[in-house]
């Protein structure tokens, strides 16, 4: 049976604190971020998040098989650009509604897997808004948003809050030395941290250890979220750059997630499930700005 865990309610004006282009950053620098003295251990179980970026076919006929047969659900951050245009290498609807169906959860990641950073408030927003639309009207729930390579500044969450997202997460901040996870809420919801990506050469013992050290954080819940692209076998002659995990690979560690989990210490969510918060309606920043969430006064 599912443990549930208790958390506080998050405020909507909590949220509501991302500042303009011209102001400093939210996110603390790591520097801040002190690892604990001495494990001992965790109170409550650490809770792990599966995400996958881009939406490659090889999730869906490599990865989505290994997680049905785990029962364990994921986060998928998707273009929705190379879908419209039936790039073979990429998921289609169908997929994702299968994905979905399955009690997955389908999210947003830009149109075209753009760098936030450097682009104007306008075009940040066409890309990360007009994606969310996109998903919106396939019938998809996207409140959760992952920044392509990692990119982002105040205005890149700014942006992502505007166009209805409940979150934002990078890809660094997390490591064997600590912090050993993010808090559950975190401190900034729009700056969420992860563990550095898993490469082919990334070995099932580091993956493993990640959640191992949350399990013994002295922090109350340690959420850690793993971010994954390829799911690909070079072994098989596959083609599949530098950020993959192997289907062999990917199977032995949800492997030991499950026997993390079986044992009480281990829950596995989606982002969605983690962070809550409403499902907001369309944000159509090109007309006035109806139904985006301006920020707080």
């Amino acid at each position: 049976m599912k443990q549930t865990r208790m958390r506080a309610p998050r405020s909507r004006a909590r949220l509501h604190i991302l500042i303009p282009a011209a102001a400093v950053a939210l996110t603390p620098p790591l520097a801040l971020w002190a690892a604990p003295a001495a494990p001992a251990a965790a109170s409550t179980p650490v809770v792990v998040t599966l995400g996958f970026d881009d939406g490659t076919v090889d999730q869906f006929a490599n990865g989505f098989p290994i997680l049905a047969a785990h029962g364990m659900h994921a986060t998928f951050f998707v273009n929705t650009g190379p879908i419209l245009a039936g790039d073979p290498a990429h998921m289609t609807w169908a997929d994702l509604h299968a994905l979905v169906n399955a009690g997955n959860e389908i999210a947003g990641h830009t149109i075209d897997h753009a760098d936030l950073k450097p682009l104007s408030v306008a075009a940040a927003e066409h890309e990360v808004c007009d994606d969310r639309n996109t998903l919106l009207a396939q019938g998809f729930a996207p409140e959760s948003f992952a920044y392509p390579f990692g990119s982002f500044d105040s205005t890149s969450e700014a942006v992502v809050h505007y166009c209805g997202y409940n979150s934002g997460r990078g890809v660094a901040g997390i490591s064997k030395k600590g912090p050993f996870g993010e808090t559950i809420p975190p401190a900034n919801a729009y700056a969420t941290r992860t563990p550095p990506n898993p490469k082919t050469s990334t070995k099932l013992t580091t993956l493993e250890s990640y959640v191992l050290n949350a399990e013994t954080d002295t922090q109350s819940t340690d959420w850690v979220q793993f971010v994954f692209h390829r799911v690909c076998d070079k072994s098989t002659g596959g083609h599949c750059g530098a950020y993959s995990i192997s289907p062999p690979k990917l199977s032995a560690f949800l492997d030991f997630l499950q026997g993390e989990v079986n044992a009480g210490r281990v829950v596995v969510e989606t982002t969605t499930q983690v962070i809550g918060g409403p499902l907001n309606p369309a944000c159509h920043w090109d007309t006035g700005g109806t139904g985006c969430i301006p920020p707080a006064p």
